[in-house]
């Protein structure tokens, strides 16, 4: 299945085994990366993948999503597993730029289950990439 996607770019001001360290972290606990997540619960992990419950909260909604997550350096891939209206994943990837500096980009991968209409959440893609650039200068880089 092909889907639509969407992307943000920030330039993250930290060499890219400290950008990977904050992907890796991530996994397994989002809330310090994305905006609204709580409830974070690891079902399963293995070697090859985790899954991970978690609660978004969208304005007065509260989403529960499951996602299948696997990694490689220095690309971190969200599949969703289960969730109320959308399929897809969203991939986190980190490119050195140089010794100091690193490209980090998040890409979404979302469609209605139903309709199969691309889902459109740039700003909240954006906001997760400002977060986390922000947390990873701010927190694991100084």
């Amino acid at each position: 299945m092909k889907y639509m996607q969407i992307s943000h770019t920030e330039i993250v001001n930290a060499p890219i085994e400290t950008v990977w360290d904050a992907l890796v972290l991530k996994i397994e606990q989002p809330q310090f990366f994305v905006p609204n997540v709580s409830n974070v619960l690891i079902l399963e992990k293995t070697e090859k993948f985790v899954i991970r419950q978690m609660n978004l909260q969208a304005g007065e909604i509260k989403i529960e999503l499951v996602e299948k997550i696997t990694n490689s350096p220095y690309l971190v891939k969200f599949d969703i597993v289960s969730h109320p209206k959308n399929i897809g994943y969203i991939l986190n990837e980190a490119i050195p730029i140089n010794k100091k500096t690193t490209q980090l980009t998040y890409t979404m991968c979302w469609q209605d289950k139903e309709t199969l209409l691309p889902s459109n959440n740039l700003e909240i893609l954006k906001a997760a990439v400002k977060l986390s650039k922000e947390v990873i200068e701010n927190q694991f880089y100084k």
